[in-house]
């Protein structure tokens, strides 16, 4: 891949955040009301450390906080999914595409790429 042609040689260096210990996830996790409460103000931090607003119900079951994976990706689902993206790009299925306008105004933003801007035509 050429770095230059599809970054225009920017390169962003962020340091990752630390990874957190199952403690303190958990106590993060007991400020939030449950998915099915309402939660009339938002918990301190909100929007500058985390975006979380609902408590999963799974943070009830004993053994969910002692496990390092609380999430599964579905290789079958992703799969198909870049697949379906790709293939409806390609055939240009009406409705089903990932190239719309935006994605054409991300990429003179984005990429280098001259050929696959949009541009204006003279009549």
């Amino acid at each position: 891949m050429n770095k230059k042609v599809f970054t225009k040689n920017r390169i962003k260096n962020k340091v990752a955040r630390p990874r957190l210990m199952r403690e303190q996830i958990r106590n993060w996790v007991e400020e939030f009301s449950h998915a099915v409460e309402v939660s009339l103000s938002l918990p301190d931090g909100y929007g500058i450390e985390y975006k979380w607003t609902k408590k999963s119900i799974f943070w009830e079951l004993e053994y969910w906080s002692t496990h390092l994976i609380r999430h599964n990706l579905d290789v079958m689902h992703i799969e198909k999914n870049v697949f379906d993206n790709i293939f409806n790009t390609e055939i240009d299925i009406k409705g089903k595409t990932k190239d719309n306008l935006n994605a054409r105004k991300d990429l003179k933003i984005i990429c280098n790429r001259l050929e696959l801007e949009l541009y204006m035509l003279q009549l």
